[in-house]
């Protein structure tokens, strides 16, 4: 995959990957979750390009404080995901094509309200455990956070606390393998995850992903996406693990209530790391989804 450069209108950088086909109509573009990058995704990303045999653009774009690409992200000025929205229309205003977008856990979110307010250019949206859970718990959700009463979020907690540095690439790798979030992915998906997620220094390689960016999204966490969702016409796939899942089974209900459009696919025994475990079952789901 190709590494390349957008520039939004204040001059920001943000770097995504690419396989492009110049001849291609529709073009796919994938948002990571919180904490990861797009190279997490290479695997999904490139599988995908091949299986549709080049005959469509593919994109991973690297979101703010993430990844490689460099704009502002000072944490004390993150109060919401609408910056990750405005980067992400932004981004798709540069395409030529139509799109399909797609995305992983906070990256679904952000997909899906791009998609809600891009209608003329999005053909169709993939959510893989989006962060979504029903309207009653949503709304709840939003009113004890005007009213400050959040309880503690392990998540939270546990991005502030994260490891910054490691020796090497290698000795982040191997640090992560068989642990954690990490437990269940092939070591090629932890590889891509430290390789666009890390950068080089005087001491070995750091995080690109401040943790205390990565703690505040996580705090911050949008749920007012209902109002989004129900205004999106095209069609619309999501996929949903079992285990911790972060789209649960009245979530999912409320989807399938959304309209003919919506589709909803459960997979037993995963995990919120779909894409990670099942990635050639989600890659043919998706070649058939798009193909329609």
């Amino acid at each position: 995959m190709q590494r390349k450069e957008f520039r939004n209108k204040k001059g920001e950088a943000f770097s995504y990957l690419s396989l492009e086909n110049p001849k291609a109509d529709q073009t796919f573009i994938f948002y990571h979750a919180t904490g990861f990058n797009a190279e997490t995704y290479k695997i999904l990303l490139s599988n995908l390009f091949i299986k549709f045999e080049g005959l469509i653009n593919v994109i991973g774009l690297d979101q703010r404080g993430h990844g490689l690409s460099d704009a502002e992200s000072d944490h004390k000025n993150l109060s919401s995901w609408e910056c990750y929205v405005e980067d992400s229309l932004e981004f798709i205003d540069s395409i030529d094509t139509k799109v399909i977008l797609s995305g992983h856990s906070m990256g679904g979110v952000v997909a899906a309200k791009s998609a809600s307010l891009r209608p003329e250019k999005v053909k169709g949206l993939a959510l893989l455990e989006p962060v979504l859970y029903s309207p009653i718990r949503a709304f709840r959700f939003r009113l004890l956070s005007k009213l400050n009463l959040q309880r503690k979020v392990p998540l939270v907690e546990g991005a502030a606390k994260r490891r910054k540095g490691f020796e090497s690439f290698e000795d982040a790798i191997s640090s992560y393998s068989g642990r954690g979030a990490f437990s269940t992915w092939d070591r090629d998906w932890i590889e891509g995850y430290v390789m666009g997620g890390f950068l080089e220094n005087e001491e070995g390689v750091a995080l690109s992903c401040h943790p205390e960016w990565e703690s505040k999204t996580f705090k911050v966490s949008d749920m007012d996406t209902w109002k989004f969702l129900r205004n999106i016409k095209t069609n619309c796939i999501a996929f949903c693990g079992e285990l911790g899942s972060t789209c649960p089974s009245d979530a999912r209900n409320a989807l399938r209530k959304l309209g003919t459009n919506w589709e909803v696919l459960e997979y037993p025994g995963s995990s919120h790391f779909l894409p990670m475990e099942l990635s050639d079952e989600i890659i043919d789901r998706l070649y058939e989804f798009m193909s329609k």
